[in-house]
């Protein structure tokens, strides 16, 4: 009985591990918070869904952090939908409120937040995720070494309606819809932290400038905004609609020339109109002619109603044009931007970027699977189309 106490004993000992002694249990790193802000959407494009949101990643180390990948999953069928790294993550990746210019903007610094900004065209015939995850590469720094981490995080419901069906904003054309779901500082990135939210309440934006067949904007001097094709042009109602907000208190420079180079927030709209569409979601008509507006808070419109004409009023670097975006709210920068589809329009040729655009050259023709007639679909980034009534042909 003796012996069996001392061999119990040692067996004991051997099990205590000494003080100092190399510990084997895996490292615990705190890293990042990362979550979905605005629920997921999908919007049709020149033939393909596209699923459109943000994921925000905040680092809550003392140290930065770099993120190296970031997969998205179908949650449901944990099937990976698409995987980003290298200088094509970094392309996707905003910074509130840090320079643009950043070397890499994968690097983020201590207590600093990042957004990946997500549209993503899905594999045609197939039917959109009904929930996403990502898998987050990140690398941190733990006495003085440089260590490799993969988080599985932010799970979120894509939006099961789909977008608003609405009718032509413009007559004719033709048009190009002008937007960049990548451009830094554009409507899709522009995030804004209003009423205790952050939001981007121009996600699915519109920037439309008449041109002619020949591709110029303007007639002669093109810095003369009563030059430009599109100036003067009738803004029409969308649908069937109550008048929320509209304001025609902004005079506009006659040239571009003078142009106030820093607008306030509160300004940049310009003159405006906002439609109540009904089920939460507001049509904005933005940089409205002074003097053109033909609605007041309270009236009701019906589709294909005259309400303004285009002009070059409030934060309108680009000329005269009109902007046009969908939110769930009808203050102006303090809802999300929704998506919308229009129920018909014929794309007739496109730009590469928008710096094809700027450069005054002529449009290429349009790509053959997304030439012509389109129904039910928001127009392709700096697509060239006109606007006609299709819904009875």
């Amino acid at each position: 009985m003796f012996r069996v106490f001392i061999a119990f004993a040692v067996c004991m000992m051997a099990a205590v591990p000494e003080t100092g002694a190399a510990q084997t249990r895996p490292p615990i790193v705190s890293s990042i918070d990362a979550y979905v802000g605005a629920t997921p959407e999908v919007v049709s494009i020149a033939g393909r869904e596209h699923l459109v949101y943000e994921l925000h990643v905040t680092n809550f180390r003392s140290s930065p952090i770099t993120l190296t990948r970031v997969e998205v999953v179908d949650a449901e069928k944990d099937v990976g939908l698409a995987s980003f790294s290298g200088a094509v993550l970094s392309s996707r990746i905003g910074r509130p409120g840090v320079a643009r210019d950043l070397a890499d903007t994968r690097v983020v610094d201590a207590g600093m937040r990042a957004v990946v900004y997500f549209w993503l065209p899905l594999e045609p015939g197939k039917s959109p995720p009904s929930r996403v995850r990502h898998s987050i590469g990140v690398e941190v720094d733990r006495a003085g070494k440089r260590i490799p981490l993969v988080v599985s995080a932010a799970e979120a419901e894509v939006r099961k309606e789909r977008p608003i069906v609405l009718r032509a904003p413009l007559r004719g054309g033709p048009w190009v819809a002008l937007y960049d779901p990548a451009l830094v500082g554009g409507h899709r990135t522009a995030m804004y932290a209003v009423d205790g939210r952050a939001r981007i309440p121009a996600r699915f934006a519109i920037d439309f400038v008449r041109l002619e067949r020949d591709g110029t904007h303007a007639r002669g001097d093109r810095n003369s905004i009563a030059n430009w094709h599109g100036y003067g042009a009738e803004v029409l109602a969308v649908a069937d609609a109550t008048v929320v907000d509209a304001r025609d208190d902004m005079t506009e420079s006659p040239s571009l020339d003078k142009s106030e180079s820093s607008i306030p927030l509160e300004n940049a709209s310009g003159n405006f109109i906002v439609l109540d569409l009904g089920e939460g979601r507001y049509a904005f008509y933005e940089h409205l002619q002074h003097g053109s507006l033909r609605v007041k808070p309270g009236d009701r419109v019906k589709a294909g109603d005259v309400i303004a004409r285009l002009g070059n009023s409030g934060s309108s670097s680009s000329g005269p044009h009109l902007h046009f975006h969908v939110a769930d709210a009808a203050a102006d920068l303090a809802g999300e931007g929704v998506p919308y589809v229009f129920a018909s329009f014929e794309a007739i040729g496109k730009f590469n970027d928008v710096d094809e655009f700027a450069a005054g050259r002529r449009w290429a023709p349009a790509d053959a699977d997304a030439a012509g007639v389109r129904r039910a679909e928001l127009p392709a980034p700096n697509s060239v189309i006109s606007f006609w009534d299709h819904t009875e042909t």
